[in-house]
Parts: C-alpha cells; sequence; structure tokens
C-alpha cells in the first residue's frame, strides 16, 4: 500500500491517536484530497474489528477532511459490515482503481 500511495504521489505519514491506537496511513494527495487508512487482513475477530474502526473515528475527528478506508485482504471480509462513514474495500480492488477517482 505505501508504494502505491507513493506512486500516487500522497505525502504519506501515519496517525497515533491521544489513545494511543494507530491508522496506518494519512495519505495527502497533491489534488488536496486526505486518505485514513488502515489494512487489515481480517476483522472477523470482533476485538480487531473494534480496534480498526476505533482509531479511524479518533484519528478522523483530527483529520475532518480526511475519506476514512478500510483495506481487507478479500471480498469475504466484507460480509455484514456496515460502518458509516467509513470505506470498506478489498485491498485489491483499492489497487485496481485508477489515482485520480
Amino acid at each position: 500500500m505505501l508504494l502505491e500511495l507513493e506512486r500516487r504521489g500522497a505525502d504519506i505519514g501515519y496517525v497515533k491517536t491521544d489513545t494511543g491506537l494507530e491508522v496506518d496511513f494519512l495519505a495527502r494527495h497533491p489534488t488536496g484530497e486526505e486518505e485514513l487508512i488502515q489494512v487489515c487482513a481480517d476483522l472477523t475477530n470482533e476485538a480487531t474489528r473494534a480496534r480498526e474502526f476505533r482509531a479511524l473515528a479518533e484519528a478522523a475527528a483530527d483529520h475532518r477532511r480526511a475519506v476514512q478506508r478500510v483495506l481487507v485482504l478479500d471480498r469475504d471480509a466484507l460480509a455484514g459490515l456496515n460502518v458509516p462513514n467509513v470505506e470498506v474495500v478489498p485491498a485489491y480492488e483499492w489497487l485496481l482503481k485508477p489515482a485520480n477517482e
């Protein structure tokens, strides 16, 4: 993901919230768009899922313009997930998506 963000011209960092949670990537694109991106292979564990989404929500409070996104290993990980204001997509779909969309 890091290499793809760099290829897309993003300025990349990560976020550590006041409570110590981390978001994998804060990407600032040349277009002005910002993304908070969590990468998680498996969201089936409830504690993992809660931690990943809590970190995004806390980081979004400081980065209000940023699109919140979770990249998962495969489409099966999306079953039953509906988190407001968070786009959850398989990593391969995100990688194949043109940079300007």
